[in-house]
């Protein structure tokens, strides 16, 4: 097995790829549910539109901050910003974040089987099996990994594009109407669970150190989270439509819910939902798999050792925080963390960076 490799070896392609497998995770199958519940109309899908727009003007911020201070990945500009030892500390944190991420993807693909497919297999046999895969493949070079990403995230998106023309013949405009009954503050409130189906995007701070110089960043991730959002929103209107609101709310996984919600004369309809299920399952796998990769990345910035070495205890420290949550009051703790830790790395520590670094170089002019 080779090392990881950050060679400079991504192209625009396979960057939009490696992105939208992070954000395209667990946030298709329960998002519909989640914004409903919190919003209490059919308006979460604008939640979603404005989630969307403020990720994507803040991603397009910090592609222009790294290329304007000259830098490549996330431990440059804090070892630029803060210096080498507080650059350590937040490398540290991040790849814990990254740790927790990946966990949180395989507890909800573990939650997915249990409740579909293998009703008395216990949780941590999945969770403890798809993170050892995922070890297993971030022994590889991230060249590797993409080419895994770039042959299966196809499949996934054409069986849900599928899914939803299933559903889209039953939908109802009447469930999604009036549009903002109780106004804009509950939907714009709404707007931080829209903002944590965009969980992953982070992993650009990661990635940039392995792109070609012909590589457009700006360019790969606008483009995978206008469609990634775009394809939230379809989501969105088409299950609250199909489904109605009233019951989304008592759904886990609404999504795959509409498929046993619809009928229609598609040859594939009567085992649609194992398709879906299917093809999510690799999508959790590839989730995981990016995550893990960013966490070792990451650690192998901190710690002076051989990046294989740092494989083992990273996949040990994933199992653990996946197998933490054991209450519902466990479980919303840790989502609480992964909105506060998303918003602190994302939006507040490239903006503190790139005005302690612009303050640095006004300095010393």
């Amino acid at each position: 097995m080779g090392q990881i490799q950050t060679s400079h070896t991504l192209t625009t392609y396979q960057l939009t790829v490696s992105l939208l497998c992070v954000l395209l995770g667990v946030g298709v199958m329960n998002l519909p549910r989640t914004l409903t519940v919190d919003i209490g109309t059919a308006d979460g899908w604008l939640s979603i539109l404005f989630g969307g727009i403020m990720i994507t003007l803040q991603y397009a911020f910090v592609c222009f901050a790294f290329k304007r201070h000259n830098v490549h990945s996330i431990d440059e500009y804090t070892t630029k910003a803060f210096g080498a030892f507080i650059s350590k500390a937040i490398c540290l944190l991040l790849a814990i974040y990254f740790l927790l991420l990946g966990g949180w993807q395989a507890v909800a693909m573990s939650e997915m089987i249990r409740y579909f497919l293998l009703e008395s297999t216990p949780h941590y046999v999945t969770i403890v099996t798809i993170i050892l895969l995922c070890a297993y493949a971030v022994y590889y070079s991230l060249p590797t990994i993409v080419r895994v990403a770039c042959f299966f995230l196809p499949l996934t998106v054409v069986v849900l594009f599928l899914v939803l023309l299933i559903g889209f013949k039953d939908a109802s405009i009447l469930n999604i109407r009036p549009v903002a009954p109780k106004g804009m503050l509950p939907i714009l409130l709404n707007t931080k669970n829209g903002l944590q189906s965009f969980q992953g995007i982070e992993m650009i701070f990661i990635l940039l150190a392995s792109i070609q110089k012909r590589t457009h960043p700006i360019k790969a991730g606008v483009g995978a989270l206008l469609f990634s959002t775009l394809l939230y929103i379809l989501t969105y209107i088409i299950v609250v439509a199909t489904v109605g609101t009233v019951e989304v709310q008592l759904l886990t996984w609404p999504t795959i819910t509409l498929t046993h919600a619809s009928e229609s004369s598609l040859l594939f309809t009567e085992r649609a939902d194992s398709f879906l299920i299917t093809t999510w399952i690799l999508q959790f796998f590839l989730t995981s798999l990016f995550t893990l990769y960013s966490a070792v990345f990451l650690l192998k910035k901190v710690f002076p050792i051989s990046r294989n070495w740092l494989i083992p205890p990273a996949t040990i420290t994933m199992i653990g925080l996946a197998l933490w949550p054991q209450t519902i009051d466990d479980i919303t703790k840790v989502s609480e963390y992964q909105q506060f830790a998303f918003v602190s790395f994302f939006f507040i520590l490239p903006v503190t960076c790139y005005a302690l670094v612009s303050l640095r170089k006004k300095a010393r002019i």
